[in-house]
């Protein structure tokens, strides 16, 4: 990425108060991917951010008071407006990086699930009322944080920008969106598409940042007193970094971080179904899912049809290169794989690499000191492991220090039990890792984050429950003090 002179590449503005903002003062970066410019960034100063951030905290006052019906109303016409604009969308995400048509397809249908999940949330904001010593009557409402700034992924590109957004609007929050710089010119859409179905200025601001400048820009922003809240869909790397930040500044969060999902194969499995489920699960979008299965735990009894099913399934699969979205990625996986080989594991089908993508790789017999063995590769790889037993599997399962997804392949009966032992926050039978949908609550364990998106997870990440009692009038004793 480097700083030139504007060109005739596709501008992408900041959106501020539904407006795209560009001006003479505001500074642009030129995005390339594999040495050819795809388009001019502007970059939100530090000026900016303030004006973003000033701009969202007036818009709270109102929104946060809003009928919960002007809400809905708003979401529900983001997603009738949704599938008029699914064609621009895919364009410029197609000018950004190179994307499946099935995986931008699956992430249509997930994203209006989401808006139109949202939209229902915003109606079923509730709260309660408790009993009290003394008889009185006391309120529990769920109220808004205010402004939250959402740091959304890349790697479902609509769907995960709109859930950064849809969800904390829902709730009465206002939202400042850091677009990623992989897709920057999709979400910038995402401004106009908001204001055509009513959203007021300031409820949400969208705003760009280069590498050279993003870690100050976000610093600024989970510092400054005006937001309140900060939501975060990344790496692990990235998102302990942003939680220590949060703390610092006594900021509460929700971070949907990295995983490395297994895939258990047990007796009781149907061993092919499992097999085409794990590749597809860890193949599909070349591995670049959050959720993807990255080991695949087969019990012994199982290992050998295992292995010579996923042998014909590979064959199948087609050998040209995976795209890969960041610069980069086909050598970091290159080394993971190198280094896991040198360590005596056996590679089931060899990769090839283009200078933006790879061939699928699937590994066995590696060992537990291979970088690969621990880390998420976000790439088109798997690594298959060999348990002793169901409790060996589960533990091999519970050793990674990551918990999103998982899954069981075996009878219904025996896999919920093994579905209660794993440390992940969602465990899918006879299904593959990647799931996700507005009626469930979606987050991980341990170094996988904390809080959640999607359905009352949604409600009750993006917002805090306040008392109000009523008091009967009686007179406290000033004599006792």
């Amino acid at each position: 990425m480097s700083r030139v002179p504007p060109g005739s590449l596709p501008k992408v503005p900041l959106w501020i108060d539904n407006q795209a903002v560009q001006d003479a003062a505001d500074d642009t970066v030129i995005l390339s991917r594999a040495g050819k410019p795809r388009c001019e960034l502007v970059t939100a100063s530090s000026s900016r951010i303030n004006e973003a951030v000033a701009s969202s905290a007036r818009a709270f006052k109102a929104w946060r008071r809003a009928p919960a019906y002007d809400r809905h109303r708003v979401l529900t016409a983001v997603s009738r407006l949704l599938p008029a604009r699914f064609d621009a969308l895919s364009e410029a995400h197609k000018r950004d990086a190179v994307w499946a048509d099935a995986l931008l397809g699956a992430d249509r249908r997930t994203a209006v699930n989401v808006v139109d999940g949202a939209a229902a949330l915003s109606i079923g904001v509730d709260g309660w009322i408790p009993q009290t010593v003394d008889n009185s009557l006391a309120l529990v409402l769920r109220e808004p944080y205010g402004p939250t700034l959402s740091i959304p992924a890349f790697n479902y590109p609509l769907t995960l920008a709109l859930r950064s957004i849809v969800y904390p609007i829902a709730c009465g929050n206002t939202v400042i969106m850091k677009s990623s710089i992989h897709v920057p010119q999709a979400h910038h859409l995402l401004g106009q598409i908001f204001a055509d179905a009513g959203l007021p200025p300031g409820v949400l601001q969208i705003l760009n940042l280069s590498e050279e400048s993003v870690a100050q820009g976000v610093s600024q922003m989970i510092a400054h007193d005006d937001v309140r809240f900060v939501n975060f869909t990344g790496s692990t790397r990235l998102g302990r970094d942003l939680a220590a930040q949060c703390g610092r500044h006594l900021k509460p969060s929700v971070m949907e971080l990295g995983g490395k999902s297994a895939a258990l194969v047990l007796p009781g499995a149907d061993v092919d179904v499992a097999a085409n489920n794990i590749l597809f699960a860890s193949m599909f979008h070349s591995g670049q899912i959050c959720m993807s299965t990255e080991r695949a735990i087969v019990h012994a009894d199982l290992y050998a049809p295992f292995v010579a099913s996923l042998r014909a399934l590979l064959r199948t699969v087609r050998t040209s290169a995976f795209e890969l979205v960041r610069p980069g990625a086909p050598a970091e996986l290159r080394a993971l794989i190198d280094d896991a080989v040198g360590r005596g594991a056996t590679v089931l089908s060899t990769p090839t690499f283009s200078e933006t993508g790879a061939t699928p790789t699937v590994l066995a017999d590696v060992a537990p000191m291979a970088a690969v063995y621990a880390t998420e590769t976000f790439a088109p790889v798997l690594v298959v492991e060999r348990a002793e037993s169901v409790e060996h599997a589960v533990e091999l399962a519970n050793a990674h220090e990551s918990g999103l997804t998982a899954a069981v392949y075996s009878d219904v009966g025996a896999a919920l039990g093994v579905a209660r032992e794993l440390d992940a926050g969602a465990v899918h039978i006879n299904s593959m890792t990647i799931h996700d949908e507005h009626g469930l609550p979606h987050g991980g364990w341990k170094s996988s984050g904390w809080g959640r998106f999607n359905g009352r997870g949604a409600l009750e990440s993006f917002t805090q429950t306040k008392n109000v009692t009523i008091g009967n009038g009686a007179r406290m004793p000033l004599a006792a003090l």
